[in-house]
């Protein structure tokens, strides 16, 4: 049978300690008691967690090349304390080609189920003696650093000596912290443009260009005034006094930390919006939205509702005027703090049974979106398995649906604490004014930047339709509280009827000024429509997917944007 031998130790420490020659002698004598034709050897110094390892996969390839028929290694955990996914990966791998693994004394066939299921025990069992480790190692690292001594890789500037485990100046590289330290105290240079000024000298040790983030670093490390400070995993953090040779003095790290607070917080803004701090979405595509500039700062600037990427505007198109929502809001907010009969204009207070009954209904599809996403999530795996995705794949789109999955599940908490609070009679006009009064009159006592500062904490989101837009705070217990704010009407109808008619358009984006819905546009789209005049010529009742709804909704767009209907 033809074997390929596998051994591996974690550290260069554990080279020495748990022979990598050891191992191999061991197993070398195993394979040939047993008659075994060794036509390979393979060695890893890396975690057994990782998957992506030299030596592991040199080994698989040598698999899939179908040039052998058991891997021997000492024990499986030489092979594998993988994650889940990595270990059926690694698995799935060796069972395709029929590959075996083999332990002195055993070996296991991956397709017997028995023996696999052992294997995925031994697998588990190495996982949490490998988090058992780190426990431990950590302990070690919380107790060394308690008695003043060293570990880790030392900034730069110093050396460390493992014999004694302490630090010396390295006399190459210690100039560095007085030098920024000058330019940033005595010519209040910014971190970006003292990276500049290095990357006249030189670049950092390891040969790359001096950048702002290694600035701010060197100039908030305490390591540079003599102290080690270690945060862990647990949430402890352990200081001590003394360590490192002081390249800068104490005084000197608190009057560069002064400055750098004094810097703290947003750029002053040139035009406070007062939704430039929510985070806006399209209810059209579900894609973020940004607040536009057009217009010269010399003779007139105007701001606009769009989508923050240009590809996403053309295929969504989104131009709504800030003028048209701005007043609105502000007669909102007045209008809820005047009286209750005005505030149910902007948000409902009063609910009966049907409303509950639409809140469950809520809850319930919210749910439902929840368990399809982590069902998605769920079968990531197969398809990873079988080929159908690479790695890079799969990591990439378990990440956008633990997104999504978050988002489901923030939703479903605040539905949930909406209906209990609306049982309980919580939900009231008085619980809403509550959560408006620092808002009375801001429009008169803020400045532009407060207001807009102030919009944004208590509506941290909102979603944009053509007539109307639904933002959301949140009131205490986690419930939410939606304000419909009608869209104005637009102050430059001429303009925007000027930019409908201009036949010199790009005609890809002829149908975007429809506005029409996500589904209604990719229909027309996907039949290769994309203009007016390919929908006028095209028999749309004869083409799928057109249906009586969809044509009305087509014919409302053409008249709302002057154009005859169908």
């Amino acid at each position: 049978m033809r074997t390929a031998i596998y051994i591996r130790v974690s550290t260069k420490m554990q080279e020495q300690k748990y022979s990598l020659n050891a191992q191999k002698e061991e197993l070398t004598k195993y394979a040939n008691s047993q008659g075994w034709e060794i036509v390979g050897e393979f060695k890893d110094i890396d975690s057994g967690g990782k998957l992506d390892k030299l030596g592991l996969n040199a080994l698989m390839d040598f698999v899939e090349d179908g040039g052998v028929d058991v891997v021997l290694c000492i024990d499986q955990d030489r092979l594998s304390r993988l994650d889940t996914i990595s270990w059926e990966f690694l698995k799935s791998t060796l069972r395709d080609n029929k590959v075996k693994i083999a332990e002195p004394g055993n070996v296991t066939d991956l397709d017997n189920e028995d023996q696999e299921f052992i294997s995925d025990l031994k697998n588990l069992i190495a996982k949490r003696e490998k988090r058992a480790i780190v426990r431990r190692m950590m302990r070690g690292k919380r107790q060394r650093t308690r008695e003043g001594k060293g570990w880790g890789k030392p900034p730069m500037e110093y050396n460390y000596d493992k014999n004694t485990g302490t630090y010396s100046i390295n006399e190459k590289w210690s100039w560095i912290i007085p030098f920024i330290d000058d330019l940033y105290l005595n010519k209040g240079y910014s971190d970006q443009t003292i990276a500049h000024e290095l990357n006249k000298i030189c670049t950092t040790p390891r040969g790359k260009l001096w950048s702002d983030a290694h600035v701010k670093k060197k100039l908030t490390n305490k390591a540079y005034h003599g102290l080690m400070e270690k945060t862990f995993s647990n949430g402890e953090t352990i200081t001590v006094e003394d360590i490192y040779p002081p390249l800068r003095s104490v005084k000197d790290y608190e009057k560069i930390q002064a400055v750098r607070k004094g810097k703290v917080g947003r750029r002053k803004e040139v035009y406070p919006q007062l939704l430039r701090r929510t985070n806006l979405t399209c209810g059209k595509c579900g894609k973020k939205l940004a607040i536009h500039m057009s217009g010269d700062p010399n003779y007139s600037v105007h701001f606009y509702i769009k989508h923050q990427r240009k590809d996403t505007q053309n295929s969504c198109y989104v131009s709504i005027n800030i003028l048209r929502v701005e007043g609105s809001l502000i007669n909102a907010i007045k209008s809820i703090i005047t009286g209750e009969d005005m505030a149910k204009k902007y948000v409902q207070l009063d609910y009966d049974e049907n409303d509950l009954k639409k809140l469950e209904a809520d809850i319930k599809t919210t749910n439902n979106l929840k368990n399809d996403v982590q069902g998605q999530i769920d079968r990531l795996l197969p398809l990873y398995l079988k080929g159908t995705w690479s790695e890079e794949q799969l990591d990439s789109q378990k990440k956008l649906l633990e997104n999504e999955l978050k988002v489901h599940v923030n939703r479903l908490k605040q539905l949930q604490a909406k209906k209990d609070t609306i049982r309980s009679n919580l939900f009231n006009y008085d619980t809403v004014v509550q959560y408006l009064a620092v808002a009375e009159r801001f429009e008169v006592l803020l400045t532009k930047e407060e207001q807009m500062n102030m919009i944004g904490t208590l509506f941290p989101s909102g979603i944009v339709y053509d007539d109307f837009m639904i933002l959301t705070g949140q009131l205490p217990n986690n419930v939410p509280l939606e304000l419909k704010i009608p869209i104005g009407a637009d102050p430059y109808p001429d303009a925007n009827r000027k930019k409908s008619y201009n036949k010199t358009a790009d005609t890809s984006t002829i149908i975007n000024i429809l506005n029409l819905s996500t589904r209604t546009f990719n229909l027309l789209r996907n039949a290769g429509l994309k203009t007016v005049q390919d929908i006028y010529d095209a028999d749309l009742k004869s083409r799928p997917g057109f249906g009586n709804k969809t044509l009305e909704e087509i014919n409302a767009k053409l008249t709302a944007a002057d154009f005859e209907p169908l």
